[in-house]
């Protein structure tokens, strides 16, 4: 969707790269996630890579002929994507790479990983490079390890990759030695973007499973009339509840406003692109995005959640209904990096040093 027309994509906005995202979430988050991962990666390319770098890896990748995945954390720093212990070595017109990811999307069957590491043994953890290093398949100096056998986005694929001292040209580094800019600009606004959107999908999806549910379930209520001692049957559906339809109401209120404050941010983030890309502040953009990401989490568990409660048992029933793995899935939000209260830190320190 984002690689550019010339070079064979559809060049989508970001607001329309959300619209595709939460429908995915809406009947796969793990698909959803997989997807989003993938764009939020190459996005890094199109913004800020070289002509030879495009032309290389963008054309197949519009084509639907490679999958793109993203190694940015290590057993070291625990979710924090800002810092790495890897660090890459410089050997002529090449990089060599050590290093533990242990958690990639995608990890067996990507084409390319986009990997995060230090731009060099003296560096500081948040002084890092973005280098393109080959996929399981295409270097023996890649090897896979653990399981992934996570609670939620279980079909993520999301297990471990080791670079073996993994050699790639040097012209596989993307943007500058210190990469904060694009990081910044292009794969943190995409992948914020993208996972507020799976979470709004899930939250979408449980709402409407939950809708759906309430107002075809039938209770039966035999009951003895008091005056006449006859026995009574009435079927009353749970939609018919007042704690029902204000529980509905509650979840619709919170879908609209996590819905409306993603659409915002991604429409932000179109009219304003070109100038982050080129270095222009982007205060205001982040705080949007980061209140969105918070959000459509949120909304996602508590949806869920009060769909769960609405429905009852049927609700945990493999098969029944989507509410169990909706919920499963929504629990990432609080801890995929940045996790929910990194994302918080990070936004009221902007706050705070702004003087807002």
């Amino acid at each position: 969707m984002l690689v550019p027309r010339e070079y064979g994509g559809l060049g989508a906005s970001i607001e329309t790269f959300a619209d595709v995202v939460v429908e995915l979430g809406r009947a796969c988050a793990s698909t959803a996630m997989v997807v989003v991962m993938h764009h939020s990666q190459y996005v890094m390319l199109v913004d800020h890579g070289a002509d030879a770098q495009k032309q290389f890896f963008l054309p197949p990748i519009a084509r639907g002929e490679q999958l793109v995945a993203s190694a940015t954390t290590e057993p070291e720093v625990g979710g924090n994507s800002a810092f790495c212990v890897s660090a890459r070595r410089i050997e002529g017109d090449s990089i060599r790479l050590t290093a533990v990811k242990p958690v990639v999307t995608s990890a067996n069957h990507a084409d390319w990983v986009y990997c995060t590491t230090r731009t060099s043994a003296d560096a500081a953890g948040d002084e890092l490079s973005m280098v393109i290093m080959p996929g399981l398949n295409h270097s023996d100096d890649v090897t896979p390890f653990g399981q992934w056998d996570c609670v939620g986005m279980r079909a993520t694929a999301s297990s471990g990759l080791r670079f073996d001292d993994c050699l790639v040209p040097r012209w596989h580094q993307i943007g500058p030695d210190n990469s904060a800019h694009v990081r910044r600009s292009s794969m943190s606004i995409v992948a914020r973007i993208g996972f507020a959107a799976v979470w709004q999908g899930i939250a979408d999806s449980a709402f409407a499973a939950t809708l759906a549910h309430v107002k075809a379930k039938e209770h039966e209520f035999i009951r003895r009339d008091r005056d006449s001692g006859t026995i009574r049957s009435e079927l009353r559906t749970l939609a018919e509840s007042e704690t029902t339809r204000r529980q509905l109401a509650e979840m619709r209120v919170r879908l609209l406003a996590s819905n409306e404050l993603l659409r915002s941010a991604a429409r932000l983030v179109d009219n304003r692109r070109g100038p982050i890309i080129a270095g222009a502040p982007a205060g205001d953009v982040q705080e949007r995005i980061w209140a969105a990401r918070v959000a459509c989490g949120q909304s996602a568990i508590e949806v869920t959640r009060q769909g769960l409660r609405l429905c009852g048992v049927t609700a945990l029933r493999a098969g029944k209904l989507p509410l169990e793995r909706h919920m499963r899935d929504a629990l990432t939000s609080q801890v995929m990096a940045p996790s929910e209260d990194a994302t918080k830190q990070l936004l009221g320190e902007q706050l705070a040093s702004d003087g807002a």
